[in-house]
């Protein structure tokens, strides 16, 4: 299982790399920037977090739902049955004391401490999954495994550009986005709590940053509700769900 701990350190090493490597040149930044769309955007957001966690769409072919499951874990920001059920508790206790990554953790937000917040019972249908449950069990050796591969493939630099610098990027954009958008912006719909839709973090963020749409409406795939909110993991759930899945 991937703990708090292992996610600071996978942060911590990826923010050391990119100071370590930071004029590498555009080949390898941009491999870092691709890479952080399939952690990040295939599979933290699209996966993780719009698929499993509300359910929003179907994939159109299950291998690739396999497939994008695997990226989420390999983002280093914790396995998926960990992730949903704390994100879970985010949104029955948002921007309250029990609230796992709300505002009011200040600068915690940035030292992952989520041990104690997984409630199994959140998540009872993905424990039936044996797939979810072998890469919970075993999150940790999957990506030592990856940096080992990664290593013998191309070496250090390979395992900075294809693993710690994306899966840091990830890491703390998850952090910022689930901060900022409780802080700053503005709120389309009337919650209860303290979420804002964010413009200027939609791009990096693929579209999280509508945050106070999400909380309106946490069942649809598509956070974009106005014309200009832009969501690009909106648009790629598009291409890849089942056709009338989308909700």
């Amino acid at each position: 299982m991937i703990r708090s701990i292992h996610i600071l350190l996978i942060m911590l090493a990826g923010i050391f790399a990119g100071i370590v490597y930071r004029d590498a040149g555009l080949f390898w930044w941009a491999c870092a920037i691709a890479m952080y769309f399939v952690f990040g955007c295939l599979g933290v957001v699209v996966t993780f977090h719009r698929y499993l966690s509300h359910r929003s769409f179907q994939f159109r072919w299950w291998w690739l739902e396999r497939l994008f499951i695997l990226f989420g874990h390999l983002a280093g920001s914790g396995s998926a049955i960990g992730w949903v059920a704390v994100h879970k508790a985010h949104h029955a206790y948002s921007d309250t004391d029990r609230d796992p990554h709300g505002p009011r953790r200040g600068w915690r937000n940035f030292v992952p401490d989520y041990d104690d917040v997984v409630n199994y019972r959140m998540v009872r249908s993905m424990l039936r999954d044996r797939y979810l449950r072998w890469l919970h069990k075993n999150g940790i050796l999957l990506i030592a495994a990856y940096y080992l591969a990664l290593w013998l493939i191309g070496g250090d630099i390979a395992v900075a550009f294809f693993g710690g610098i994306p899966q840091a990027i990830t890491i703390l954009m998850s952090v910022i986005t689930n901060w900022v958008g409780h802080v700053y912006g503005y709120q389309t719909y009337e919650t209860g709590e303290d979420s804002r839709n964010c413009w200027w973090l939609a791009i990096p963020a693929w579209g999280e940053s509508w945050h106070n749409n999400h909380h309106a409406k946490p069942g649809r795939a598509s956070f974009s509700h106005k014309w200009w909110e832009i969501d690009i993991s909106g648009a790629v759930i598009a291409l890849i769900s089942k056709q009338g899945t989308m909700k």
